[in-house]
């Protein structure tokens, strides 16, 4: 009897331990398993508009990048506009935190116009402006370089006399796609016998439709040479050549693109670079001043006695 009595009371015990056992095996592999967050943040940061303009209220892209991987809204960069939120859902889920703030499906791209009759020369725009796009000096009128200006409007706060302004810039407008013509693709491979240069036209064309342009470099989409013997080989009557020019276009537009956005990031950060240098030379001086003062006040004062 008190063995079954012992047994009854030990089940619940058992249950327990086993219970605390599994909650502990549970934390300790969670704290194991590193948080991928800073690959998102790298893969969010890709997508940012890379402007620096700081109108999402942290102070640079990557911040943002940061904070939109730990859990931030991710319709906070006006610059990005829809399209921006449109891609950040499909990384994120579209159970992602938003605002729900109004944006332009397709922001213009701004520059920033000094009205050098009225610029006093104050120096003030010189440092807000996250990419040095400013040039200027104390007393002289200052003009801004359009190719290096990202139109994040830092500047125009800072100015006392209003004299900067934003302006649009004209979009370009890319060349309409060739249209796909033919009765479609029924992978026969005569295209990949008759390239000259051992290329897949028909999985380029694959991609081609799915407006893939950027994975289409895994194929050497570059090495086409439009040569247009594949048009001729297809037996659906394709327009191939005309395709592959398109995708080729844009290939290179998208990394064009891309190459700006990292020489933006690169500019951002030698600025970054720079500021923190020149606070440290004004740490310096007023730390040697100081020094100085100190020296000048403990040093003994000659008596008259030892005058005489």
């Amino acid at each position: 009897m008190a063995s079954a009595t012992l047994s009854l009371y030990s089940v619940p015990a058992l249950l327990v331990t086993l219970l605390g056992f599994f909650a502990l095996s549970a934390a300790l592999l969670q704290r194991r398993i590193p948080k991928d967050t800073d690959s998102l943040a790298n893969r969010i940061e890709r997508m940012l508009p890379l402007t620096q303009c700081a109108q999402c209220g942290h102070p640079g892209c990557r911040p943002y990048a940061e904070a939109v991987a730990s859990g931030e809204a991710i319709d906070l960069c006006p610059p990005g506009g829809v399209q921006l939120v449109a891609q950040l859902k499909d990384l994120m889920g579209d159970d992602a935190p938003q605002t729900h703030g109004e944006m332009a499906a397709e922001p213009p791209t701004l520059v920033a116009v000094i009205d050098e009759a009225a610029c006093i020369g104050c120096t003030l725009c010189l440092d807000p402006c996250p990419v040095d796009a400013i040039v200027g000096a104390q007393g002289f009128m200052h003009t801004v370089i359009e190719q290096e200006c990202t139109g994040c409007e830092l500047c125009i706060a800072p100015c006392p006399v209003d004299c900067i302004s934003l302006e649009a810039k004209p979009a370009l407008i890319p060349p309409a796609p060739a249209p796909l013509l033919g009765r479609g693709c029924i992978n026969c491979g005569q295209c990949i016998d008759a390239c000259p240069v051992a290329l897949q036209p028909d999985q380029l064309l694959k991609l081609s439709n799915a407006k893939a342009w950027a994975t289409a470099e895994a194929l050497d989409l570059q090495r086409c040479i439009e040569c247009g013997l594949c048009d001729r080989v297809c037996p659906s009557e394709i327009n191939l050549a005309a395709r592959f020019t398109d995708a080729k276009r844009t290939a290179a537009r998208l990394s064009a693109a891309e190459a700006e956005k990292q020489r933006v990031k690169t500019r951002y950060a030698a600025h970054q670079q720079r500021l923190i240098a020149v606070q440290n030379q004004a740490d310096n001086r007023r730390a040697d001043r100081l020094a100085k003062l100190r020296g000048k006040r403990t040093q003994p004062q000659a008596t008259d006695g030892a005058d005489a």
